[in-house]
């Protein structure tokens, strides 16, 4: 999966959102040889002319998105009339150029994290084949992940067309040519970790398919499956395997919090006060506003994407915090069902592991300043009320 990854992310280096790998061929291999959950203790060796370019092309971009905001806010100036609409608009587009310059410097800055997340997924993924022997599904996997990302890309792309064919004869008032790059940019770096939590969900249900097995074997000891070698389940190397996959696991939501940390909190709340505005001048255009004639046509083009990228991403979180649970509760589970008879050494090393669950719990953050879940869009929604509410006393006044 790594490799197949590695492939899609190529057609991220010019929106700026990827790095490739920046060290020789000979010190690449070297990391993959070694341990690579620790990799991104390692400092870069030696750059290569294609990792150069890419440096410079990530500084052009930075230089370009400067030249961008500037030449945007001489072009487009006061509006006389629409104050509100055009403040509005000039915060909306600064936003959204400082996170595109977030996600050119996290990709530059947070590249050996990035790399190193992209080797733990290929080391989880060979733990469980061949320490677990745990068919993981690569096939079906890279099917679902395929899809996933076919459909967000095709909504992305129909929604922004849409956007296009309605400005281009409605009478629209904005930065939006000006900000279309980093309106791309954005959709694809949420994509991008979407594709990535779709991913560690399947691997963290693979490590629950084992738990419930080891559960299955000491609370259901008669109803075993002739296929499935339990007495192995109940082995000390297998259990110390699940603990150092949990291990790996956690360590990846950890180096994803740390190189997406940043643009996930910037592209969420450029996306709250984007969906605000946008439903502001929809309600406009409905009460018959003559400057937002017609505006509902594409105002909804321009939030149903974003309802469907932020839902998405945090139904995924959720589940992998779920997920996550759910591992400490067969856990626990197997701990009471255990007899007295076990291996000392097999219940002491029950007992790390109920702690490191504790101690280590699966979440995606942005920074620590909110977690990503299933009640965080409730957050979103009353933030959103807000805004909407603010603006309209403005109106008012």
């Amino acid at each position: 999966m790594e490799q197949q990854l590695r492939m899609w992310l190529r057609y991220g280096i010019l929106q700026g959102i990827y790095l490739s790998e920046i060290e020789s061929g000979t010190t690449v291999q070297t990391q993959r040889m070694a341990s690579k959950h620790q990799v991104w203790i390692s400092a870069p060796k030696k750059l290569t002319r294609k990792a150069l370019l890419q440096r410079v092309h990530m500084c052009f971009l930075l230089c370009a998105l400067s030249a961008l905001y500037i030449h945007g806010l001489n072009w487009l100036g006061y509006v006389p009339g629409l104050m509100l609409t055009w403040v509005s608009a000039t915060v909306i587009f600064t936003t959204q150029i400082c996170t595109n310059c977030l996600i050119v410097m996290e990709a530059l800055w947070k590249q050996p994290e990035h790399e190193a997340f992209l080797l733990l997924l290929d080391e989880i993924e060979v733990s469980l084949k061949l320490r677990l022997r745990q068919d993981v599904q690569p096939l079906l996997l890279c099917k679902i992940v395929r899809t996933n990302l076919i459909f967000l890309l095709a909504l992305s792309l129909v929604s922004i067309t849409l956007f296009i064919v309605t400005s281009l004869w409605l009478n629209y008032v904005g930065y939006f040519w000006h900000g279309l790059w980093s309106i791309i940019t954005m959709r694809l770096r949420i994509i991008q970790l979407v594709i990535y939590m779709r991913i560690l969900r399947h691997y963290l249900e693979c490590l629950c398919t084992k738990l419930r097995q080891i559960e299955a074997y000491r609370t259901a000891p008669t109803q075993q499956l002739l296929d499935i070698n339990y007495e192995k389940l109940a082995s000390l190397e297998y259990l110390l395997a699940i603990k150092e996959i949990y291990m790996l696991l956690h360590k990846a939501f950890q180096l994803l919090n740390s190189f997406a940390g940043w643009s996930l909190f910037s592209i969420i709340a450029c996306y709250i006060f984007d969906f605000t505005c946008n439903l502001y001048w929809t309600l406009l255009s409905l009460d018959g506003f003559v400057r937002r004639r017609y505006y509902y046509i594409a105002g909804p083009a321009a939030m149903l994407p974003l309802i469907a990228l932020i839902s998405h991403l945090c139904y995924l979180c959720d589940n992998c915090t779920k997920l996550g649970r759910t591992v400490a509760h067969l856990l626990s589970k197997i701990i009471i069902m255990s007899p007295k008879s076990t291996h000392s050494s097999y219940r002491l090393l029950l007992y790390q592991l109920s702690a490191q669950l504790h101690l280590q719990r699966i979440e995606v953050t942005a920074k620590h300043l909110f977690v990503l879940e299933i009640r965080f869009l409730m957050t979103i929604s009353t933030a959103v009320a807000m805004n909407l509410v603010i603006l309209i006393q403005f109106l008012n006044s």
